[in-house]
């Protein structure tokens, strides 16, 4: 029934509004977050990779809003088949529900949730093996369902009394919808297209190729590096990122989890032979280590802005691991996190002493964007692995893939060297005859930048930039070069490239993030007037 459908979309609407309030403030379970993540894992690479490209940083965010209506959706059609066989079998099919009708039907859907759906997404029956737990999931659902079971008859009633009789009212309804469905569509084409197009052509789609004749991969001996004072100039990146300008990547759809330090422990298990456990403030008890470090995330473009440098402070893992002695033939290390993420790491780098469990950034508290109150810092690897919100450190003896891994991307996400022009910004229109300064960062995750060269005819020459002598070994380098803009105007390429402590020149091949992180050169584009 029409009017059964309608009271449970209006109902659905509002139990799903309750339901990610919940998950956001109340650690109550995310159908949709749950939905989502499932069709992400089952998502062929290619078509992952291609929506990627196309939407782009919000891809997650359109998900999110497809799966809330897909639930809404099945809301509406629960409320009218409800209604449908409420008529065919009782003696007084002209009634409407009574509020009875809705705890009934919202009963079912609890059911349909905690047996069918949250199984079918690998979280277990009733949530069981989310980090929330079971009885998180049955009452935050209980609450969400208590919504719906309250507005359905309401809803209900309130259509049926406004319902338009009249068949030329119903007709000119119709044709409204048709045509604002029509408009709709011809919108939303438009949008995906332009979207496209936009992307297609700002990522350089008919860019100039850099040429690859003469290159080499590798120079021996390495370059000295070239280091000098820098001049200040705007769009240039500060050597620290300001802790709420540093980039932000997770794999929730709409929120992400808020621990609580006084009640939160941290675990460490598995092929040890002494397991323990120990609270927040046990842990700011151990010896800290400070450290600079840079970060990356694996999907971020050639030239994107998903990389950023700080000062961490916190404990070596290696004196965690140590204290619990990994038995022989134990292998990898596995992070369990607060919102049932999950990655690992080879018990050699684990080991290492750089690989740091960090508790403050910048001086500061460790923010709760940022993992609070405990995330993994692995120089060298990109930022997937630097898993945020951790409560468990399980040593295991076999090859553990994590979340992302079962999703295609890779294991080993060994950071590629990367080159990012800040200065000037691509498409800038810059005055013929002045000086200005070319300037960026280089990075190389733990393998340092002894070279960035800037070329002004796509790679067949390159001018060697100044380098600014950087914080750490594991950070990147802020690099410059003064520059003479021509006389003649026109439109002028600039390319970047850069060269590691050891020799290696940045792969000028153009790869996409997926699986491995992007390769090739920055290239701009300025105008000369």
């Amino acid at each position: 029934m029409v009017a059964g459908g309608g009271a449970g979309l209006l109902a659905g609407l509002a139990s799903s509004g309750c339901m990610l309030l919940l998950n956001a403030f109340a650690h109550g379970v995310s159908l949709p977050e749950q939905v989502g993540a499932t069709i992400t894992a089952l998502m062929p690479l290619s078509l992952f990779q291609f929506l990627q490209q196309l939407i782009g940083d919000e891809a997650k965010r359109y998900l999110l809003v497809c799966v809330i209506l897909g639930q809404c959706l099945v809301f509406a059609a629960s409320g009218s088949l409800y209604m449908l066989a409420r008529r065919r079998f009782l003696f007084k099919p002209g009634l409407g529900p009574r509020l009875g009708d809705g705890f009934v039907l919202a009963a079912l859907l609890w059911l349909f949730a905690g047996l069918v759906v949250l199984p079918l997404t690998g979280a277990g029956l009733f949530g069981a093996t989310l980090s929330i737990g079971w009885f998180n999931s049955m009452w935050s659902l209980a609450v969400s369902g208590l919504v719906f079971a309250l507005l359905f008859p309401l809803a209900y009633h309130w259509l049926t009394a406004s319902r338009i009789r009249e068949e030329q009212r119903r007709a000119e309804v119709r044709e409204r919808r048709q045509t604002l469905l029509r408009r709709g569509l011809i919108l939303g084409g438009v949008g995906l297209l332009a979207a496209f197009a936009f992307r297609f052509i700002t990522q350089g789609a008919h860019a100039p190729t850099v040429t690859l004749r003469g290159f080499k991969s590798r120079i021996v001996p390495p370059p000295q590096p070239n280091y000098g004072p820098i001049v200040p100039v705007p769009h240039l990146s500060s050597e620290i990122t300001p802790n709420d300008q540093y980039y932000v990547v997770s794999k929730n759809l709409l929120a992400d989890p808020v621990v609580n330090g006084q009640s939160w422990s941290l675990t460490i298990g598995g092929q040890v032979e002494q397991p323990y456990t120990l609270t927040y403030a046990e842990l700011l008890t151990l010896p800290m280590r400070r450290q600079y470090e840079s970060m990356m995330c694996i999907s971020n473009e050639v030239g994107g802005p998903y990389m950023s440098n700080a000062l961490w402070e916190g404990i070596p893992l290696n004196v965690l691991l140590q204290r619990a002695r990994p038995k022989p033939g134990a292998t990898k290390v596995v992070f369990s996190c607060a919102d049932d993420y999950s990655d690992s790491i080879h018990l050699t780098k684990a080991l290492e002493p750089t690989t740091l469990l960090a508790v403050r950034m910048n001086g500061q508290t460790l923010p709760e964007r940022h993992g609070y109150p405990l995330r993994l810092l692995v120089p060298g690897i990109y930022g997937m692995k630097h898993a945020k919100w951790i409560t468990r450190i399980e040593v295991v003896n076999y090859d553990y893939q994590g979340y992302w891994q079962q999703r295609g991307w890779s294991d080993e996400a060994q950071i590629r060297m990367t080159t990012r022009i800040d200065t000037p910004l691509d498409g800038s229109r810059l005055q013929a005859g002045s000086l200005t300064y070319i300037a960026g960062v280089a990075f190389s995750g733990e393998r340092g930048i002894s070279e960035v060269d800037v070329s002004f005819d796509l790679g067949q020459s390159w001018q060697r930039a100044t380098l600014k002598r950087p914080l750490s070994a594991l950070t990147w380098v802020l690099w410059e070069l003064p520059w003479r803009v021509p006389s003649q105007a026109g439109s002028y390429t600039i390319t970047a490239r850069a060269i590691d402590l050891q020799g290696n020149v940045q792969d000028p091949r153009p790869a996409p993030p997926l699986p491995d992180g992007a390769s090739g050169y920055h290239t701009i584009t300025i105008v000369v007037a």
